[in-house]
């Protein structure tokens, strides 16, 4: 995985909205201590890849006793899971591009971005702008995820609300088999990490018309991840909805996110606020498939129906829509004339 994947997915996990837009009031708790308790839920709870790793740093650090910043948390977590992450909760981090969409002959691509925000009115913008090119398409219409990192899997999956069925979408599956199903219903997600049901939510969901009864192509790379590959989940669900292009990234895994407000360091007034992410769920989807055929994720990527194995952005993982390759679109075109 390309460094700047690796970077974005720092804080493209699953997340908790109230984790997002978080209370003023917190208590005030040293890295150290944090670290100690997030070893342990890790060890008691997480979704460990390498455990043999995962005891040797454990044993290393003295079960988080000898961690005091958050970039050592921050590389013993990704011994456990490379979903998760510790990092500084800053504002300033933001991918707040909105969705756009353009004409490829009789086609209508809407680009999906990677979005990330603790601001809830560009949140509500995402999900409403979303919607909109949704409603708007008249021609055949293509959801292009190419590129997309993750981020706030609710604000995609809000987004694409007329395309979804209501529902079970897949299943988070705790590490001692326990399950609960993750539903989109009228006024949000119900179940699992990504769980987010609002008043706001259900005013703006009230006013999308369902539009099920047309196909769906969805472009996906394997720079698509986290809260791309949910949202790619979900509108599977859609039975005319297909996937092209390349597996995906592979960060199938739901995560806990825990905000804390620490010392910056020994002997500093000045506090931070800071965020761990812990990987503690995986999924069972069954409206895709990973490369052996089963429907159980766990950092497992997704597998298109129809693979592409040519480059899908010619201009790489960034490329803006005008680079979307030429044969794809006229592979997808010959789907919707099937």
């Amino acid at each position: 995985m390309k460094n700047q994947v690796k970077i974005t997915l720092c804080f493209a996990a699953l997340v908790l909205l109230f984790s997002i837009f978080p209370s003023a009031n917190a208590a005030i708790t040293s890295i150290q201590d944090d670290a100690v308790e997030t070893v342990a839920y890790m060890s008691q709870h997480g979704i460990i890849e390498d455990k043999t790793a995962w005891r040797e740093v454990v044993d290393r650090t003295d079960g988080g006793r000898t961690i005091t910043t958050i970039a050592d948390l921050n590389a013993v977590m990704q011994v456990g899971n490379k979903h998760s992450s510790a990092a500084k909760r800053d504002a300033s981090i933001r991918h707040e591009q909105l969705p756009v969409a353009y004409c490829a002959g009789r086609l209508t691509v809407v680009d999906i971005p990677t979005f990330y925000t603790m601001r809830q009115s560009v949140y509500l913008r995402y999900i409403v702008k979303l919607n909109q090119l949704i409603a708007h398409t008249r021609g055949d219409l293509v959801l292009n995820f190419s590129g997309n990192q993750g981020g706030i899997p609710t604000a995609m999956i809000f987004g694409l609300y007329a395309l979804i069925p209501n529902g079970q979408l897949w299943t988070s599956v705790a590490n001692t088999g326990k399950e609960q199903q993750v539903s989109l219903v009228k006024d949000g997600l119900q179940g699992g990490a990504v769980s987010y049901r609002s008043t706001v939510v259900k005013r703006v969901l009230e006013k999308v018309k369902k539009r099920l009864n047309k196909k769906v192509a969805i472009i996906m790379d394997n720079n698509s991840a986290s809260a791309a590959e949910f949202t790619i989940m979900a509108v599977k669900k859609n039975p005319l909805a297909r996937i092209f292009g390349l597996p995906s990234a592979g960060y199938t895994t739901e995560n806990s996110n825990v905000t804390y407000h620490s010392p910056i360091c020994d002997n500093s007034w000045q506090i931070i606020p800071w965020m761990v992410t812990r990987t503690d769920h995986t999924v069972r989807c069954i409206n895709v498939v990973n490369a052996r055929q089963t429907h159980n994720f766990s950092n497992t990527p997704v597998m298109p129906d129809v693979l592409f194995t040519q480059p899908i952005n010619t201009g790489g993982a960034n490329a803006n829509h005008s680079q979307i390759s030429k044969a794809l679109l006229n592979q997808i075109r010959k789907w919707f004339d099937s």
